[in-house]
């Protein structure tokens, strides 16, 4: 490939790239290679209670039924927590694997 040069306007060959990797993803790429997105909770193992401090909910069991509220109940006292990250918007979801690796610890 050479320059060309026509009536006083130099025109360079186009490169065509990729961008690199850590670029913002968009069109093909995108859509290609979807990045699963992490969601960040507190876990309290003792209770089996998740809280999102970007929704500011707790999501726990009553009553045999996943819900969220901003507030526990009085009864539910917190314990200890871990920080955990999921793949999911609704920690309930995946509550199996998640007690695989942080079982139920019953305190005295």
């Amino acid at each position: 490939m050479g320059f060309f040069f026509i009536a006083g306007i130099v025109e360079l060959p186009q490169a065509m790239a990729d961008p690199p990797p850590w670029a913002p993803a968009h069109g093909y790429r995108a859509k290609k290679h979807r990045v699963k997105r992490a969601y960040r909770y507190y876990y309290y193992p003792a209770q089996q209670v998740y809280y999102s401090p970007v929704k500011r909910v707790y999501y726990y069991q009553n009553a045999g039924t996943w819900t969220y509220a901003p507030a526990l109940p009085p009864t539910i006292n917190l314990g200890n927590k871990v920080s955990i990250s999921l793949g999911t918007p609704t920690p309930y979801t995946v509550h199996p694997t998640v007690i695989q690796t942080y079982p139920v610890i019953v305190t005295p």
